[in-house]
């Protein structure tokens, strides 16, 4: 009887360990007589259940719940982004500003930074002293975070994405219009730095490489291109790396990696010196992904969907890390906090949310394989067709 149940699991058949209902409520293997299909009876792994955990000796209880919502904004949130101590968060909106927000209380580290149109999106420099905003009607704001003052007014084109270089000096950012070309700024002086950086298509998304010597841009048609810094050529591309736009990209720590996203539901790695593709694609979005974060290890990206759905992703094996976080609607931007426990994202409502991955190992329903093997007791009266 075993051999032929595990033959079905083979097949298809999965059981898994999931209910429905809001109360936990414990299972009386002993006496046998709870004969739900649908369940697992573990005779050996003391358990309880909920519908999005499960728990076993050694085993944590896991939340799909945020552990922490900012409300502020009195607009939809478009950007949010993680300061280099790990101890504050800045958030933008269409609501024209910027909070800056203390992480622990989860309170407004003083008062809003007010802007003249909606704020697309926002970059803070690697010593944390300065943001940079960039304005969905045209122009670009860099603002000193101790004195809340602007710094710098840099003029140009509506932005759709911008990027801070590591040593400070440079901004990049992609046009909100038909341009084909990715812009840089001085941030000391605020005059451009350069001619701007001819590409193929129109320019989505950019991310300086950790030395700073280049930049990528993810463009319209689904292709990027790497620039050299120095002499304004392409090193690298264009290279075809989706068949809709790339919605987004980013550096590996080391510079060895490009990752890039797009509206095509995929997630692809790439060889950042020759733009050859290293492995799979990474799969499982259902829907346009939007944004990415990459974990200071390197170890994990974080990938936020067009219809709320928050996955964690094993950079080395491309495999996803337990089951997604589910934000309501739109998932406009994520970011991992300097130690990469935690995720914050936002979306079409007005608040910012920050979300544990310690969690993620045993969120949701638990597949069967990967329990003990001696947990396992199966009822004849349960599963009549694996007699």
């Amino acid at each position: 009887m075993l051999t032929a149940w595990r033959e079905g699991i083979r097949r298809g058949a999965y059981l898994e360990a999931a209910v429905s209902g809001t109360s936990p409520f414990s299972l009386n293997v002993a006496s046998n007589t709870f004969t739900n299909p649908l369940l697992v009876l573990l005779p050996h792994c003391s358990m309880s259940m909920s519908p999005n955990s499960i728990e076993s000796p050694g085993m944590r209880r896991a939340s799909r719940h945020p552990t922490k919502i900012f409300k502020g904004h009195t607009g939809r949130v478009s950007c949010v982004v993680y300061f280099p101590d790990g101890r504050r968060l800045a958030s933008a909106s269409i609501d024209k500003t910027i909070i800056v927000w203390d992480v622990e209380n989860g309170r407004q580290d003083g008062q809003p930074l007010q802007h003249d149109a909606s704020v697309k999106y926002i970059a803070i420099s690697l010593d944390g002293r300065r943001i940079a905003s960039g304005m969905e009607g045209g122009g670009l704001v860099v603002w000193d975070v101790s004195t809340r003052e602007v710094f710098q007014k840099l003029k140009g084109c509506g932005i759709d994405r911008l990027a801070y270089s590591p040593d400070g000096r440079w901004i990049a950012a992609a046009p909100m219009d038909i341009e084909t070309v990715v812009r840089l700024w001085d941030v000391d002086t605020g005059g451009p730095s350069r001619e701007p950086l001819r590409c193929e298509s129109s320019g989505i998304c950019v991310a300086f490489s950790p030395d700073g010597s280049r930049i990528a841009a993810g463009l319209w048609d689904g292709s990027f291109e790497v620039f050299d810094i120095a002499t304004g050529k392409v090193v690298v591309g264009p290279i075809k790396a989706h068949t809709q736009f790339v919605s987004s990209l980013v550096y590996s720590p080391d510079g060895r990696l490009l990752v890039t996203a797009s509206w095509d539901e995929s997630i692809r790695v790439w060889d950042a010196k020759t733009g050859v593709q290293v492995g799979k694609p990474i799969l499982g979005h259902r829907d346009q992904v939007n944004c990415l974060s990459v974990t200071a290890d390197g170890r994990r990206i974080a990938s936020g969907g067009f219809h709320g759905a928050i996955r964690v992703w094993d950079l080395d094996t491309r495999q996803q890390v337990g089951d997604p976080f589910n934000a309501d609607g739109r998932v406009f931007s994520v970011a991992f906090s300097p130690e990469g426990r935690y995720i914050i994202s936002c979306g079409e409502d007005n608040a910012v949310y920050l979300w544990d991955t310690e969690s993620l190992a045993i969120q949701g329903s638990v597949s069967i394989f990967n329990l003990p093997q001696h947990c396992f007791q199966l009822s004849t009266s349960v599963l009549p067709a694996f007699r």
